[in-house]
């Protein structure tokens, strides 16, 4: 029972919270910003956007183990940052940074947390760029380390279970950006395709346990739109999600909203670009004087 128990745990968090965890950092699974810094560039521009988000996950879990049933109450948090630099005028590099934790009930038994730390980097290519629109096409790669936590009470069984997961592999998408006036906004399509190694370590009334496994690849799709206020520099976001995966996320809502604010060095911009320029020096004009003619 208590292997179930915990292949039960281990199956939501990994094809449900994983999933939702990694989007809900890199800005991306619902009403959210897109997975890059900012919806356009021009060749030097320097970007970096700072964001923070908040998630709620619920479900149910229906289960051989009667004592195993019983809803899905996840609520979580986290924090990140993405710099991006323009070095020609299609082309880009971006890099990222996030921290995610969250906590809950999966079921009546069994408390979970979840801590993850998560590193993308992604060139990006912008063919279009105007008054009106302008699009990005990303692609790159993601390293994220994964520490699960699951504590298992039942009648008969107190047992708790320690998951550290190594997961990388390729993403990529695109986002159009259509300007209008003080706002913008951005549909975006990505996806995300993660495989790695998880180790397990069980302790409790059932004995003590570990093993490894690998996890294979499982290719996820997202899409998405976000508004940016562009007078603030502020996006503020509630997502709508769409995860394609075998169909193993139904029964199970995630909701997330984003707070992220964006700083930017345009091109050319240089220390005293400020300071007032020297006033344009006229050329003197001087009046002729004829000569004195006293002889």
């Amino acid at each position: 029972m208590m292997r179930h128990a915990i292949l039960v745990c281990s199956f939501v968090t990994l094809c449900v919270l994983l999933p939702a965890a990694l989007l809900a950092q890199q800005t991306n699974f619902q009403f959210t910003p897109p997975p890059i810094p900012w919806y356009e560039f021009s060749e030097g521009d320097k970007d970096l956007k700072l964001g923070g988000t908040f998630m709620y996950l619920s479900g149910d879990i229906k289960s051989p183990e009667a004592e195993m049933n019983g809803s899905v109450d996840v609520y979580g948090g986290g924090a990140n940052a993405f710099w991006r630099y323009a070095f020609r005028k299609h082309v880009a590099i971006d890099l990222g940074g996030s921290a995610f934790y969250s906590a809950g009930n999966i079921g009546k038994s069994a408390d979970m947390t979840l801590k993850m730390v998560s590193v993308p980097v992604d060139l990006e290519f912008q063919p279009i760029k105007d008054d009106k629109v302008s699009l990005i096409i990303f692609g790159g790669f993601v390293f994220s380390k994964i520490w699960l936590g699951i504590d298992v009470k039942t009648s008969s069984i107190d047992q708790t279970a320690d998951i550290t997961s190594t997961m990388k592999g390729p993403q990529g998408g695109i986002q159009l950006a259509i300007k209008q006036s003080d706002f913008v906004f951005t549909p975006f399509f990505m996806f995300a395709s993660l495989a790695g190694d998880t180790k397990l370590k069980t302790s409790g009334t059932e004995g003590s346990a570990s093993l490894s496994m690998s996890v294979v690849a499982a290719t996820a799709y997202y899409y998405g739109i976000d508004i940016v206020y562009v007078p603030w520099d502020i996006t503020l976001s509630s997502l709508i999600q769409q995860v394609s995966s075998s169909g193993d996320n139904k029964g199970f809502k995630t909701y997330v909203v984003s707070l992220t604010y964006h700083f930017s060095t345009p091109a050319g911009e240089k220390k005293g670009d400020n300071m007032k320029a020297e006033p344009e020096k006229k050329a003197e004009v001087k009046t002729y004087t004829p000569p004195d003619d006293t002889e």
